[in-house]
């Protein structure tokens, strides 16, 4: 333990489940280091009106490292919504098509911290991509 880890430590952080879910989603939509109005549409939509969840979770947004995040979020979340939370993260950063290097770095590190399957991973993405693919509509 270094000297100044209780200084640091996210361990006496408490969260809402909803502001977890906020905060991972700032997180997924700033990695790249600008938040489009399509994804600010998503996390409002995200957190239903939840003014206090929202300003939870961007305090500590500004306040924390991304790791520190992740630990918070990981932290704050049962499996149940682990698997929710990784559902809306794979939505967002999928949402235009493309999965950045940056986004998909940052999901894996949530699935890892979350300890999800691989089999869960697949079948929620395969979701996401037949909801995003509008050709069918062409």
């Amino acid at each position: 333990m270094g000297l100044f880890d209780k200084l640091s430590s996210t361990k006496n952080i408490q969260l809402s489940p909803k502001g977890a879910l906020a905060l991972a989603a700032m997180t997924v939509i700033g990695v790249d280091g600008a938040i489009e109005d399509d994804e600010l549409a998503g996390l409002q939509r995200i957190v239903r009106g939840d003014a206090e969840a929202f300003n939870q979770a961007y305090a500590l947004y500004k306040d924390k490292s991304l790791q520190e995040c992740l630990d918070i979020v990981t932290e704050a979340l049962d499996q149940k919504q682990k698997v929710s939370v990784i559902a809306n993260l794979l939505d967002l950063a999928m949402a235009d098509g493309i999965l950045a290097g940056a986004e998909e770095k940052l999901l894996t590190a949530y699935v890892g911290s979350f300890q999800l399957s691989e089999d869960i991973i697949k079948d929620i993405v395969e979701v996401i991509q037949v909801k995003n693919d509008f050709s069918v509509f062409e």
